[in-house]
């Protein structure tokens, strides 16, 4: 099983989801915080317009572009042509990109674009209700890799702590990198436990507002991590 990306540390990504906080993160204490800054272009306010983006302050940090679509949390109705051209724009800010597995056949020429830029492309599966069986989570990792994924990524409600285990099972038969992480109650803990079986990333918020259920800030995130020795 592959660990991570281009090494053993599981890289803690800071969620961006406002203009403040993308200026915010151009600042170089930001690498004291995470490891990765995450552009939530769908939660931005449409004011924020891709010119204004990719003409102001960068982060000092690699970024990762996602245009979240609404069935899995995004925050903006968009049609997909009207996310995949908006990725298409702001493609030269992005180290990685992610885009829903669900959605990833439909969005082949934005996949090779990332590639031929050296971005690196992340599929996710959000399940906001239960966590679906090893069987169905390892047919969507395969599903993905097929499409041109470098990084799969799960996200899922945990209900159990044999519901946490499940992920620790899915990292530990990945073929490829991959990212995997609970929400709920019990999804504080499992991105921990899951960066110790080889998670190569981890969420957390920059600011004050979360970006998904569950989810602890970046600093939070990073401060742990560096107190946990992986099991992998």
């Amino acid at each position: 099983m592959h660990r991570s990306m281009d090494s053993d540390k599981c890289k803690v990504v800071g969620s961006v989801s406002d203009w403040q906080g993308w200026c915010a993160a151009s600042q170089p204490d930001i690498l004291q915080v995470c490891d990765w800054v995450e552009l939530r272009v769908d939660a931005l306010s449409t004011d924020v317009t891709p010119e204004q983006l990719l003409n102001g302050p960068r982060p000092a940090c690699p970024v990762l572009l996602t245009v979240r679509h609404e069935s899995e949390g995004g925050c903006r109705a968009m049609s997909q042509q009207e996310r995949v051209a908006l990725a298409h724009k702001l493609l030269p800010l992005a180290t990685a990109l992610d885009w829903e597995t669900a959605q990833l056949a439909e969005a082949q020429e934005l996949v090779a674009a990332a590639k031929a830029a050296g971005v690196t492309v992340i599929a996710s599966n959000h399940d906001f209700d239960k966590t679906p069986a090893l069987e169905i989570l390892q047919q969507r990792e395969v599903h993905a890799r097929s499409l041109g994924a470098d990084v799969v990524k799960f996200a899922y409600r945990l209900h159990t702590a044999e519901d946490m285990m499940v992920g620790v099972e899915l990292l530990r038969r990945a073929t490829g990198p991959m990212a995997v992480m609970g929400m709920g109650a019990l999804g504080a803990v499992s991105r921990l436990v899951y960066a110790q079986h080889g998670s190569c990333l981890v969420y957390g918020y920059l600011g004050t507002t979360p970006t998904a259920p569950g989810q602890w800030s970046a600093a939070l995130c990073k401060q742990a991590l560096a107190n946990l020795t992986p099991l992998v």
